[in-house]
């Protein structure tokens, strides 16, 4: 590269954010996919069954990796077979008989997006995913904490995600219609709230897809995202296991605040792993 060229790449810069050739190469190559109505779900189905996969083999292999059992949860609890199938076809049937056709839905009212033709800053992305991420936690806690206060709610809606007192990957989508709507209708309309960027957006649909296989996987690994923020500021799986073993406890879904707030948080020593 010569100086006339790296001249240029720094003016680019100046003048662009660092995400703009992802962004462009985005735009430009494949704007048909990414105006359809169909790409938010095809972006979050695919992940999630790309997120669990890792998760999944650990749970097949068992014993047979010592190496990674260390770090199970509740080690001598592990699904089956049957209950990893249960788990799939739950998951599989809400996205084709209710996700799928609601999204179809989407194009009697909204048309295909326009994209913009500037990316958004680093700063920009990293903050609208940690705001999402946030009202998201405030909204499900809520939500979560009249489904398990009030009993209707949670036999008709809620107690299917509760068969499992020891969770795992597959465990995190094994919910009730309604409930997997309403999830899917905040990860929606909050970066609308928030006026995201849509490449902000998507990664905090895929981020959030992670962190929630990641509170369910049943095993706390050193690299977990509770380990890597300070503070015990966020929950993480240890937290979240705990949950599924002692139902009033730790409602929210990512962080710790509000449970500490309403006197709902609770640690793992709290609790006596399920033989």
């Amino acid at each position: 590269m010569d100086l006339a060229d790296t001249n240029a790449w720094i003016t680019y810069l100046r003048n662009n954010s660092l995400l703009q050739p992802l962004w462009d190469s985005l735009r430009l190559n494949y704007s048909d996919y990414l105006r359809s109505p169909l790409f938010p779900i095809v972006l979050t189905v695919s992940s999630y069954f790309i997120i669990c996969l890792p998760y999944l083999i650990c749970d097949i292999m068992g014993d047979r990796w010592a190496w990674v059992q260390q770090f199970k949860i509740q080690p001598n609890r592990r699904p089956t077979a049957s209950t990893l199938l249960h788990c799939a076809s739950v998951t599989l049937y809400n996205h084709v008989f209710l996700v799928f056709p609601a999204s179809v839905a989407q194009w009697a009212w909204r048309p295909p997006v326009d994209l913009p033709e500037r990316a958004p800053t680093l700063m920009e992305l990293i903050a609208g995913v940690i705001g999402n991420l946030l009202l998201f936690d405030f909204q499900y806690f809520i939500w979560h904490l009249l489904h398990h206060r009030i009993r209707w709610l949670y036999v008709t809606f809620h107690a299917i995600h509760h068969n499992y007192s020891s969770p795992f990957a597959l465990a995190t989508q094994c919910l009730g219609g309604w409930e997997l709507v309403t999830v899917g209708f905040w990860t929606t309309l909050n970066p609308m709230i928030l006026r995201c960027h849509l490449l902000t957006t998507w990664a905090f649909m895929v981020l959030h897809v992670y962190v929630s296989i990641e509170d369910h996987c049943g095993y706390d690994f050193p690299w977990s995202t509770s380990r890597v923020i300070p503070f015990g500021i966020y929950g993480g799986p240890s937290k979240h296991d705990v949950h599924h073993q002692k139902p009033n406890t730790n409602f929210a879904p990512h962080f710790s605040h509000w449970d500490k707030i309403f006197g709902t948080h609770a640690d793992f020593s709290f609790c006596t792993p399920v033989k």
